[in-house]
């Protein structure tokens, strides 16, 4: 009865032939991923240090303003981020169309100004 059972089971390899395509693909890109960040990495260690630290700065420079501005920070950052975008000196996306909403309103709500006209004539200068 044993034998049986032993001979119906699957073994480790036919399981493997068994798994879709895709999950294939994502293994074999997640190690070139893994080989292309390690290259890089030692790329960035043969670098000089203070251009290394200006680029490390402009690109955190750039995704701390979007998340700023459109604020789309990963969850774990809201805290910090979040006191920084309702102090009023950077701009937000929902700020700036909120003062674009507003100014429309502002035009449509001002009254039309009459148009003046001269009621005499110009007079020349006299010398």
């Amino acid at each position: 009865m044993l034998l049986v059972l032993a001979a119906a089971a699957a073994t480790p390899l036919e399981k493997l032939h068994n798994v879709s395509g895709q999950f294939w693909i994502k293994v074999i890109l997640a190690f070139a991923a893994l080989a292309l960040l390690v290259a890089i990495f030692k790329w960035l260690n043969g670098m000089n240090r203070i251009i290394l630290v200006i680029l490390g700065c402009v690109v955190l420079g750039v995704f701390g303003f979007n998340w700023i501005y459109e604020r789309n920070e990963p969850a774990f950052l809201t805290p910090i981020i979040d006191p920084i975008a309702n102090s009023g000196f950077f701009p937000t996306k929902g700020a700036y169309e909120n003062k674009q909403k507003q100014d429309v309103l502002d035009q449509k709500k001002a009254p039309a100004k009459p148009a003046t006209t001269p009621t005499t004539p110009a007079q020349p200068v006299k010398k």
